[in-house]
């Protein structure tokens, strides 16, 4: 270890306990479910999950830079600076599979290709929703580019953020600037050439998603092992607030109980 990354290491916003909120907890968990948010969003999407799985199985929920108890920092731009951070912070010590969330199933990849890469455990299994597939991520304009006016337009398409908070002048340049930053990570991601990693996935899809096509969404499979499976709740790219329970219950059924 060089001094610099010991260093890293001891810094307060390196600790796990800033980059992982807990909404539940055990004495017997003998694995975790890490989960990760959309673009603008927070862990406290993942607030009630913990409701759903069985005692040995703990919820964390990353949260990163820019937004709920962490608003005063600048929110991460880069998917590798970002995911080299989660790295260094992600417990190793159980067994874990990943849940991600559009921008967040893209942020659990990244996390497990570099785990992989560095040798370390990775995700016995990869749980993707309203997320395009890896290497259709890339965009030639990102639309962290777009105007405030624009931006916000378009995150009212998406829903999911209470009008009460682009409401509120405030609050809103914090959502905008987080999304911004958020934007910017997935627009600009590419998957390396060499990338040789391959997981258990299973896919989500609100069948009203008008943002992401199921197409896209079944593209998953090129990073899969056998058994990739793919499955359409109703409802639109935040088909989960809705169906949360038949989500979680589906996972349980892949993952196990």
């Amino acid at each position: 270890m060089t001094f610099e990354t010991e260093v890293r290491l001891q810094s307060p916003v390196m600790s796990p306990e800033r980059w992982f909120k807990r909404y539940g907890q055990s004495a017997a968990v003998h694995r975790r479910l890490v989960c990760f948010h959309h673009a603008g969003g927070g862990p406290s999407l993942f607030r009630e999950w913990h409701k759903d799985f069985p005692p040995h199985t703990e919820v964390l929920a990353v949260a990163t830079p820019g937004r709920e108890t962490r608003f005063k920092e600048k929110p991460v731009t880069d998917m590798r600076v970002l995911v080299d951070m989660l790295v260094q912070v992600l417990p190793l010590d159980l067994p874990f599979a990943f849940f991600g969330h559009s921008l967040g199933a893209v942020i659990g990849f990244e996390l497990a290709r570099q785990l992989h890469e560095r040798g370390q455990p990775v995700p016995e299994r990869l749980f993707v929703s309203a997320s395009p597939a890896p290497h259709l991520c890339r965009r030639e304009i990102s639309r962290a580019r777009l105007g405030d006016t624009e931006l916000l337009q378009l995150l009212e398409r998406f829903g999911g953020t209470p009008m009460e908070v682009l409401e509120h002048p405030e609050l809103r340049q914090i959502v905008l600037s987080t999304l911004r930053a958020d934007f910017n990570l997935i627009d600009e991601y590419s998957v390396p050439d060499d990338c040789a990693m391959r997981l258990p996935i299973t896919a989500y899809a609100g069948i009203d998603d008008s943002h992401i096509s199921l197409d896209r969404i079944q593209a998953w499979e090129r990073w899969a092992t056998d058994g990739f499976s793919c499955h359409a709740f109703a409802g639109d790219h935040f088909y989960l607030l809705r169906d949360r329970r038949a989500l979680t219950a589906s996972m349980l059924t892949v993952w196990g109980r």
